[in-house]
Formats: C-alpha cells, structure tokens, sequence
C-alpha cells in the first residue's frame, strides 16, 4: 500500500484511539507535521493527497508507537506551546499547561503598571511563566527563576536564550537561597495529593514527580513557600499562586495565618478556582 498524509493520519488515528487515546486526531497531526518537518499541523491539509516514502513512513510509525504507549506529544516532539511562545521540554521537565496562562494573565496584569521590581518565578521548570512574563513587560523589571532541579535549570537556559530575555536562573530549593528582598512572587508549585486518583496515567508514568505532588494533601510545598515568602518580601509586595481544583479555600487560610492581607482568587477558562494572591501589608 502507497501510504499518503491522510491515509497515514487516518490510520494513526485509528490506533491512538483503540489505545485509548482522548487526542487521537490531533496527536496524529502534531506527531506527523513534526515528523515531516512542517510549520504546522495545518500544512499537512494542504498536503493531504502527497505520497509518502517508506523512510518517512517508518520515522512516523516509530512516534506513533511511543504514543501509543502514553508517552505525552510533547516529549516526543521536544517542544510545547504556551502563550504564543514556543518552549522546549525534555523528560525530567513539566510540560507547560494552558490552565497555567491565568497565573501569568494576573502577574501580568499586576507588573504592567509599575517597573524597578525584582520578581521570582518559584519552581520555574521550564521557565514558562517567567521568561513569558518577561517577553510581555520587557526590561522593565528584573527576572529570576528558581528550581531544586537541575534538569529543569538546564532547559530553561535553553529556552532563555531561543527567546532572548535576561532572566536569572537558580538553583534554590524553593527560596532558601535567595539573599535578596522580593517584590512580586509567582509559582505554579507542586500541588496534587499523593493519593489524587484523578492525574492521568501518562502523567503519573512519564512527568516528573517532584513537579506534581504536595505531600499528602497536596499542600506541604504551598505551606513552606508561603511561610518563606512573607519573609523574604518587602513590604507591599505581592504573591501568586496556582492551586489545584478544590484548594483555593485552604491556601486563603494557609496565606492569610502567615500574615498576608488583599487575598483574591482567579478562576481559568474551565470555571476553576485556579490562582490565589495576596499581598504583604506596608510596613
């Protein structure tokens, strides 16, 4: 059989969802436009009828397989999309969420009309929220990112330099070692109970766990981070949080027992409570 772009796709379809797999139409897309070297999935309507070598059948059916077997589209490809801008990841990283845009939507909103801060990324991965941050607002503020990982550090770096912006990265266990006050800090912690029978099993098996679970509430990091960050921000200064469903109550109480004041709660596209900020009240 002389395979073409939409026999392939049609078939690779088939197999994704006899896998059991929710995105079957799409992954096949994503994974053949990467396979091809495309701009985008959409060229390969454009493409539809094209006959395709046996090499280029066989490089396709070896993505197809990893896929099969769960792991995620994005590690195959080596890189994800978020908020317009293109990143790599690696295993080993967490792969950036789009319910993760509010939290850079708020800090945003927050950073466009001051400039001089020194804002922290905490748990930084990938360096998606801060690196986006800092292609909106420019140089008018200062950029860290911090991470216990060092695989993490390293594709920030990476992601850093393809998009240009001047951010510190560091190597913290969340903010024992930053020596300097903060004025504005943002983190997408790890926040799934250890027992949360909901994360998907391509989560679980391929996404690194130190990313995703917060004791066994899921609240032992958020806990920890909130207590280091009164201290370490001067006064005036603003925290932002991503929380997971169900949260948001217990992390207000968590910030609001540490002493911050002005608690807010951001929901995302889906309805979720999913960003929690305060403020340390001026001195």
């Amino acid at each position: 059989m002389k395979w073409t772009v939409g026999t392939l796709v049609k078939r690779a379809t088939e197999i994704l969802r006899e896998r059991g797999i929710k995105s079957a139409r799409l992954d096949a897309e994503l994974l053949l436009a990467h396979s091809l070297k495309l701009k985008d999935r959409v060229s390969l309507y454009v493409n539809f009828e094209q006959p395709l070598t046996d090499q280029e059948v066989e490089a396709y059916r070896q993505l197809i397989i990893r896929r099969a077997k769960g792991e995620p589209v994005a590690y195959i490809t080596g890189k994800k999309e978020f908020f317009g801008f293109e990143f790599v990841v690696e295993k080993g990283v967490l792969i950036p969420r789009p319910e993760t845009e509010i939290l850079v939507e708020v800090a945003y909103e927050r950073l466009k009309k001051t400039s001089g801060l020194k804002v922290i990324d905490v748990g930084t991965g990938s360096g998606c929220i801060i690196l986006t941050l800092c292609k909106l607002l420019g140089k008018r503020h200062e950029y860290y990112g911090i991470d216990i990982s060092g695989k993490a550090l390293k594709i920030a770096e990476i992601n850093k330099e393809k998009l240009g912006c001047p951010v510190s990265f560091i190597k913290s266990n969340l903010l024992e070692k930053i020596n300097f006050p903060i004025d504005v800090i943002v983190s997408n912690p790890p926040y799934v109970p250890l027992e949360d029978k909901r994360l998907e099993k391509e989560v679980l098996k391929f996404e690194p766990a130190i990313a995703l679970f917060g004791g066994k509430d899921g609240l032992e990091v958020i806990r920890r981070l909130v207590l280091q960050s009164f201290e370490k921000l001067r006064p005036g200064g603003f925290i932002a949080l991503e929380v997971g469903e169900g949260q948001s109550e217990r992390v207000k109480e968590i910030l609001k027992s540490a002493g911050f004041t002005d608690i807010s709660v951001f929901r995302d596209l889906s309805g979720t409570e999913r960003v929690v900020t305060a403020e340390k009240g001026k001195e």
